[in-house]
């Protein structure tokens, strides 16, 4: 559940950011009479999400044993693989925020918002219905309370973010999300591996999480390094009067 709470919690977070971006710059443009189709846009991605996630994972739960080994096992390394992707992208959240904004000015129209933020929506869900496609040999109601859990404090805290300056600390919240993302990446990986491998066993999982975890996080955390660095040469250097 607790794999599941995160992963939502974080693919959530984002959706839930564009939205609020999307309808902060209509409020900026005096469209705010179209917020309802950014509104009605995310609840269809959203519900298109959930059915779907719903159908599959039943489906997959279906599968025999040995079916159902490698199924999970495939969709592990497929989310290990996304994960990895998002650590490629070490300033995304400013990217997409530049995106978002890019696009409400060109898409000022009812359906074009509605497109906009049902997309949105619908793309951080379909990455979520992967996820949890990780888990089928898990209890799908906790599965759903853990996605449901995550989801709902997403929201919360985008709505906190938006109403208060706790967005100037939004990146040490990507931060620490990414992360923990990091490391439950490199448990699916690992998991993935042994799976998929016969006779792999503890070694083989150890060797994955270490293959995986150490350049994420050197790739994820080494502009902060370099910043720490060469805060610390400054701090070193004798001041001149």
């Amino acid at each position: 559940m607790l794999s599941s709470f995160f992963l939502t919690f974080r693919e959530g977070l984002e959706a839930a950011l564009v939205i609020g971006i999307i309808l902060v710059q209509l409020a900026k443009l005096n469209k705010s009479s179209l917020s309802k189709a950014v509104y009605i846009g995310a609840l269809a991605g959203l519900a298109v999400s959930a059915v779907g996630g719903v159908i599959g994972f039943n489906e997959a739960q279906e599968l025999e044993e040995a079916g159902e080994e490698i199924f999970e096992g495939i969709m592990m390394l497929v989310a290990a693989g996304l994960i990895a992707y998002f650590i490629l992208w070490l300033h995304r959240s400013k990217q997409v925020s530049s995106s978002v904004l890019s696009q409400v000015q060109k898409r000022t129209s009812w359906i074009g918002l509605f497109v906009l933020s049902f997309l949105s929506v619908l793309r951080e869900g379909i990455e979520l219905v992967i996820f949890n496609m990780t888990q089928i040999a898990e209890n799908s109601g906790m599965v759903a309370f853990g996605s449901i859990l995550g989801i709902a404090l997403a929201v919360l805290l985008a709505v906190i973010v938006f109403k208060t300056t706790l967005k100037y600390n939004l990146g040490i919240i990507f931060k620490a999300l990414g992360v923990i993302l990091i490391l439950i990446g490199g448990e699916l990986f690992a998991e993935g591996l042994v799976k998929l491998i016969e006779g792999g066993g503890e070694l083989l999982e150890t060797i994955g999480m270490i293959v995986f975890i150490v350049p994420s996080l050197y790739i994820f955390l080494k502009d902060d390094f370099k910043r720490f660095q060469n805060r610390g040469k400054q701090d070193s250097k004798p001041k001149t009067s």
